[in-house]
Order: C-alpha cells, then sequence, then structure tokens
C-alpha cells in the first residue's frame, strides 16, 4: 500500500489495491478503517461477493413460479 496521504476538506487519501483485480485506486483512510474501500468499483465488489456467497447462482437456479399450479384464471 503506498501511502499517499493528503489531506483534504473530508479527510487524508491513500492508495490502496483492489482486493478482486489488484488494481491501484483512492479511497479516504477513514474509510478504510471502518472496513470499507476494499474495491476498486461497484462491480469488482459484486462479483467477488458473488463468488463468496452465491446467491445470484441460486437465485438464478430457482424456478421463476414454483407454485404456479395454484394460480388459475379459471373458476
Amino acid at each position: 500500500m503506498e501511502n499517499c496521504s493528503k489531506p483534504t476538506a473530508r479527510g487524508a487519501k491513500a492508495t490502496y489495491s483492489c482486493l478482486r483485480c489488484g488494481n491501484p485506486f483512492i479511497a479516504r483512510t477513514a474509510d478504510r478503517k471502518r472496513g470499507w474501500a476494499r474495491f476498486c468499483s461497484k462491480s469488482c465488489k459484486a462479483i467477488k461477493q458473488e463468488q463468496r456467497t452465491g446467491q445470484y447462482a441460486a437465485y438464478k437456479d430457482e424456478p421463476l413460479f414454483s407454485n404456479a399450479h395454484l394460480f388459475s384464471n379459471e373458476e
């Protein structure tokens, strides 16, 4: 982690590397201490989260209407 601490109106910033792709990005040090600022973009975070949880894959493989047989337009 290369530290380029530059004080700004919203706090000091530093350069970190993305946990998924390894690209460098600049984030506030306060955010990093909170556990934020681990990824360079929302897409990198989403890809890493999907790899970790598998929620989207489980949702995608689930039938869309599991109880569709209960609904009928006929009376």
